[in-house]
């Protein structure tokens, strides 16, 4: 008799303590510690697969792999499989048609995929201004400006990506239309630094570390996006209206360990210049060190998109129907609740 009462106390005690229990629906403090090195005082969610799609293996692409790589995204939760697609177009009706969860791409694809009637949902950015691209100008070519441009032929990744988008306000800076030079659509990146080496173009657009590769066969850096302060959103990230609708949790922790991924990135050099070699392709540490010095200022601490950086898109961009509007593609509310949560105070107090 004492043995089955003892059974029953414990059977008790073990239904009250599940009872108790509770499973967080949203990021926390408690399940969203500051640190790598901090272990999480409850336990995760159960592990979800979610997939990232980036359009190039660069620095301005890396959150996912840090977020991923330094253990971050597990204890929220998740585990990311990160892909390269050449070409934001791609990514995009990749991402509408549900391959991916999430995608990095060119802001203007993302906006004609609304305008179409697809519902792409920009979340999260690295940068409201151009950044990351050069142009650069072939050994020996005839370029000292953009303006020498004018009936050059200029490489691209592809029609419709960032690297499209930035020789196009370049032109324009320079009182040229779009017309006044050729652009080819070359791939990925390291293929329009080739063609730049070896004189096949007379310029074109490169990020990364292509750009220094390209630098260093001869190429020479006519001018960087950075320079020319334009309103351009880069690095922006998005997911669907339907997995919002469907799954805001997960979408919530996904952000919430992006946010922290950028500190990481931030805040651990080493370790993050480890990650970016290894997924990189193991590229030369002073390559390494190189990109990082170059983007580690530009990731804000809470990666929002302006209204305004939108705005800017949709009106210089002919193809794109005047009728939408930033808020028919952009969604800060997540952002805003992860802020409001209190996890920028925790990473930086």
């Amino acid at each position: 008799m004492g043995f089955r009462l003892a059974v029953a106390v414990l059977v008790l005690a073990a239904g009250w303590l599940a009872g108790c229990q509770s499973t967080p629906t949203a990021p926390s403090l408690a399940s969203a510690p500051a640190s790598s090195s901090t272990a999480p005082t409850a336990a995760p969610p159960a592990r979800q697969h979610v997939t990232v799609a980036i359009t190039s293996p660069n620095e301005m692409f890396a959150i996912p792999w840090v977020a991923q790589d330094s253990g971050i995204l597990a204890r929220y939760g998740l585990d990311a499989e990160v892909v390269v697609v050449g070409g934001s177009p791609r990514v995009t009706q990749s991402l509408v048609a549900g391959d991916f969860d999430y995608a990095i791409a060119a802001t203007a694809a993302l906006i004609r995929a609304r305008a179409q009637g697809a519902d792409p949902q920009i979340i999260a950015g690295t940068s409201d201004l151009a950044i990351g691209q050069k142009i650069m100008v072939a050994p020996g070519a005839a370029v000292r400006s953009l303006a020498d441009l004018r009936g050059k032929t200029v490489g691209i990744t592809q029609y419709g990506s960032e690297a499209h988008t930035f020789i196009q306000l370049a032109l324009a800076r320079a009182g040229l239309d779009p017309n006044d030079a050729t652009i080819l659509q070359l791939g990925a990146s390291p293929q329009v630094a080739a063609a730049v080496a070896s004189g096949n173009v007379d310029a074109g657009v490169v990020s990364g570390p292509a750009g220094l590769r390209a630098q260093r066969a001869g190429g020479v850096v006519l001018v960087e996006s950075r320079d020319l302060h334009i309103l351009s959103p880069q690095g922006t990230l998005a997911t669907t209206r339907r997995l919002i609708e469907r799954d805001r949790d997960q979408v919530l922790r996904f952000l919430s360990a992006y946010v922290e991924a950028i500190h990481f990135f931030k805040t651990n050099p080493e370790e993050t210049k480890r990650i970016l070699q290894q997924r990189m392709g193991d590229l030369p540490a002073d390559e390494v060190a190189y990109l990082y010095e170059e983007v580690k200022d530009v990731y804000q601490p809470l990666p929002t998109v302006s209204a305004e950086a939108i705005q800017a898109v949709i009106e210089r961009e002919d193809d794109i129907p005047k009728t939408v509007g930033p808020g028919d593609v952009l969604d800060m509310s997540l952002l805003q609740e992860i802020e409001q949560r209190g996890l920028l105070r925790q990473l930086y107090p």
